[in-house]
Parts: structure tokens; C-alpha cells; sequence
């Protein structure tokens, strides 16, 4: 019986896995663990040895989604550390590669509706805690201390990076665009020459 090759631990990374699959396909409210459960091949009951209810996985979901990427992005600082302009150039072709290999992804973060959003208000973020917006804040203020242009002009060098970035992103995800050749190429021309981040 295929429930029998689960070990411990294995299930709960297969039920976080197929979560994210199902919740990209069916949506919030038609979610369930019963259908995670079908899809993983074991028992109804068996998730509940792992999360309480489908919001405790949905958090579970959330949680690996976001940890596994910003792991990546903080990587990408370290390694370029002082270097402003490298890392806004390493940021964001690693956004770009990271969420066109891993689709789920970049749909559960970006394509469901939040009841929480950043809210920009006269040009400014309204909340610089949260963590994508506190990232922005660090790589362009420190850009522009560097570069004598004045800090104050952040958000919306931020925000321009960060739509062209995510609006390929999206093209490439959806096959709304099919590059021919290597898209990050792309990325460092788009940003190299329309941007001036080089």
C-alpha cells in the first residue's frame, strides 16, 4: 500500500508539497486535507498526525515557501556584500530564476489574493517591517548613500526594479513571453540599460 513508504517526517514534506500544488489549483475554499491526503495516497486521517487543521498546513506551506527563498536572496547579499549594485543585480535575476523553476511558488505568493498588502502612500512604503520592502530599503538606500543621488528617492527606484522584474517574471511563468536565449541575460540588460543598475 503506498501509505507504507512513508517514514517519519517524509509524509509531513509530501503533504506540504501537495498542499502547494492543490492550493494552486483549486484555491483557498476548496482546499482540504482530505484532498491533500488523496493526493499523497494515504488515509484521511493520516495529516492530522502532522497538522491540527488545513490552516495550520496552509501556514506550514506558507512558511517553506518563503523560508526556502529568502534563504536564497540573503545568500545572494552575503556574497556581494558592500557591493549595492551587485547585489541588486544578483537579487533579481535570482528572483527571476528562482520563481520561473519553481511556478508553485511564485503562484502562491503572488497569485492569491492578500489580505494583507504593502500599501504605498505619496510615493513612500506605508511599512518598511515587511521583509521583501526591508530587503529594497537596504540595497537601494545603500545604492544611492553610495552614489551622492539621496536616500529619499528609494521607493519608487525600489518599486521599478521590482515591476520589471516581477512583470518578466510573470510573462515568462504564464508563457506569456518565450525568450529565446537566457532570459537573466535579459535581466541584466533591462536593468544594465533601461534601469542603470550596473
Amino acid at each position: 500500500m503506498k501509505k507504507e513508504k512513508y517514514h517519519h517526517g517524509f509524509l509531513e514534506k509530501d503533504l506540504i508539497e501537495k498542499g502547494l500544488q492543490l492550493l494552486n489549483s483549486v484555491g483557498l475554499e476548496a482546499f482540504s486535507l482530505r484532498k491533500v491526503a488523496e493526493m499523497c495516497g494515504v488515509s484521511h486521517t493520516a495529516p492530522y498526525r502532522h497538522f491540527k487543521n488545513k490552516e495550520e498546513l496552509i501556514q506550514a506551506i506558507s512558511t517553506s515557501v518563503s523560508d526556502e527563498f529568502t534563504s536564497l536572496i540573503n545568500e545572494a547579499i552575503a556574497e556581494n556584500e558592500g557591493a549595492y549594485r551587485k547585489q541588486i543585480m544578483a537579487v533579481s535575476k535570482l528572483y527571476v530564476k528562482f520563481m520561473v523553476e519553481n511556478p508553485e511558488h511564485f503562484k502562491f505568493i503572488f497569485m492569491t489574493d492578500h489580505n494583507n498588502p504593502i500599501i504605498m502612500k505619496d510615493g513612500k512604503f506605508n511599512r518598511t517591517d515587511r521583509w521583501i520592502v526591508s530587503v529594497l530599503e537596504n540595497l537601494f538606500t545603500g545604492l544611492r548613500g553610495n552614489d551622492g543621488t539621496g536616500e529619499s528617492s528609494w521607493p519608487l527606484d525600489a518599486l521599478t526594479v521590482w515591476s520589471l522584474i516581477h512583470g518578466f517574471t510573470t510573462m515568462l511563468v504564464n508563457n506569456t513571453i518565450k525568450y529565446e536565449g537566457d532570459y537573466l541575460d535579459a535581466v541584466t540588460l533591462m536593468l544594465e540599460e533601461k534601469v542603470k543598475i550596473s
